[in-house]
């Protein structure tokens, strides 16, 4: 069963009715993540008034006193799992398929369910079942790249104790190095030809195929979808606004997580939210007759001058590690404090520069940091069984899509009791913490709510709404409380960026 309904600006006092400001302008996805936006004011009404009641028949009230009326009877229900290699996924829980705005695209996408079907795990590893489509728009391919995205059928095996390597560290090889939470793979930056088919002066496949990057920042090869940057439209999907730290976009084979562009300025958790900064930069170079350690090439080696046609960047070998000349380290990650893992982690990150614009290595350095699973790379890579002692991770869940303006939003939920009754708190004013009788809520105050809505036989429901044009830039906070008998229970908090 669901919901649907309209958010009015200005109409029921709800969050989204009560901006104290204009809205924000529409900008391209690629500017958009670019910018560091002041989160939206808020104006709650004034003590001992009541605003205008909701066009919709629902309930309507604030989540927080919602939540506190129901918990004086409630024990403490199960708690979302604190692995976020387990629980930090995009699991499809309403059958949500592909989408496309060209028509001979979207004809096979929209037969092939995106993001993530399935998670299991056991002690040591997570199984990711997806099909390698994501629930953002894909294509069109402007430079003739025939291929079309195809279901992968796939099953990754992400490290759940990852572990240095303290080896030799492990090329990023051709083909998928990664998988991000919406289950598309992550290639390198190599495009898998060189210079005379030498194997020396890699192309670049930012320079050179980067006109045949949808809007999302991928494109297949063959029926594989598959990212080698920063992917703009998933970062939206996830509320990557560049105010909060970035969350976690994927993980490495190595099992070390993926973040975005935004970190802490220190990696201790203190000093802000700031960009992270690359460690790569282009060498002060004329010719290519030298490598980037400084080996001497013979001339049939060399590459092209450096020219209009092929400008520094243009191949992998133009660029240098310089050490801490940014945040991050050869691997383009850093041991650091992030909100996931408030001990500290090993992270790699999708890396911008001051425009918002990729910036190399773009998301994992040419070597890993880790032991990387090989299961996942090479021929037959992405096909691991999954042991049959393997639990599957399947607890009460949101998932939000088509957070766009003039579009109907929709927040499914799964995984709850059947007839349970669930309740969709959300904010504009951001992630939290606040604090609850079941832990902590990720959503700032003020917030409210929507519902309640009945969970089907199948433990699934759903809240759909329309995002007026005054959320254009805002990112939503969600979070749902199902209470099911005598117990209540929280689903994992999820935010989206409007664009």
């Amino acid at each position: 069963m669901g919901s649907s309904f309209q958010l009015s600006a200005g109409r029921h006092g709800s969050l989204f009715g009560i901006f104290a400001k204009k809205p924000g302008v529409l900008r391209s996805s690629k500017d958009l993540l670019g910018l560091k936006r002041k989160p939206k004011e808020f104006s709650r009404p004034k003590a001992g008034s009541s605003p205008p009641p909701p066009k919709s028949t629902m309930h309507h009230t604030g989540i927080l006193a919602l939540f506190t009326v129901l918990a004086l009877a409630a024990p403490t229900p199960a708690q979302q799992s604190d692995d976020p290699a387990i629980a930090n996924w995009r699991r499809n829980l309403d059958g949500t398929t592909g989408t496309s705005e060209i028509p001979n695209i979207n004809n096979v996408v929209s037969q092939i369910e995106a993001d993530v079907q399935g998670i299991h795990f056991t002690t040591d590893s997570a199984y990711v079942e997806a099909t390698g489509l994501p629930s953002h728009t894909v294509g069109p391919w402007n430079d003739g790249n025939p291929g079309m995205p195809g279901d992968q059928d796939a099953v990754y095996r992400i490290p759940r104790n990852p572990a240095v390597e303290n080896g030799t560290k492990t090329d990023t090889p051709l083909g998928p190095i990664g998988v991000l939470i919406n289950g598309v793979v992550i290639f390198n930056a190599k495009d898998a030809m060189s210079w005379n088919n030498r194997g020396i002066w890699w192309r670049n496949a930012i320079w050179f195929e980067g006109q045949g990057m949808d809007t999302g920042l991928g494109h297949p090869a063959q029926d594989q979808y598959h990212y080698h940057q920063h992917p703009t439209l998933l970062q939206q999907q996830v509320g990557d606004n560049g105010i909060d730290h970035s969350p976690i976009l994927g993980f490495a084979f190595d099992g070390f997580p993926i973040y975005g562009p935004y970190g802490y300025a220190n990696a201790d958790g203190s000093g802000g939210v700031v960009r992270i900064q690359s460690s790569w930069q282009t060498r002060n170079i004329t010719v290519r007759h030298t490598l980037p350690d400084g080996t001497v090439l013979s001339q049939n080696q060399w590459g092209p001058d450096v020219s209009a046609t092929y400008p520094l960047g243009a191949f992998i070998e133009d660029y240098e590690f310089v050490s801490a000349s940014g945040d991050l380290d050869e691997h383009n990650g850093r041991q650091c404090v992030t909100p996931e893992y408030p001990g500290g982690t090993y992270a790699y990150f999708a890396t911008v520069d001051a425009a918002g614009e990729s910036a190399y290595p773009y998301l994992i350095g040419p070597t890993y940091y880790g032991v990387v699973d090989t299961g996942n790379i090479g021929p037959g890579g992405g096909n691991v069984s999954i042991p049959p002692t393997a639990d599957e991770y399947a607890p009460f869940a949101i998932y939000g899509h088509d957070f766009e303006v003039g579009s109907t939003a929709v927040v499914a939920f799964g995984d709850a009791d059947p007839a349970a009754t669930v309740w969709l708190g959300y904010s504009l004013a951001g992630l939290g913490p606040t604090p609850s009788p079941w832990g902590d809520l990720g959503l700032s105050d003020p917030m409210d709510s929507f519902g309640p809505v009945a969970a089907n036989g199948a433990g699934q429901g759903s809240f759909s709404y329309l995002i007026p044009a005054s959320l254009s830039g805002s990112t939503v906070y969600t979070q749902a409380l199902m209470q099911s008998g005598t117990n209540f229970t929280l689903s994992n908090a999820a935010r989206a960026l409007v664009p």
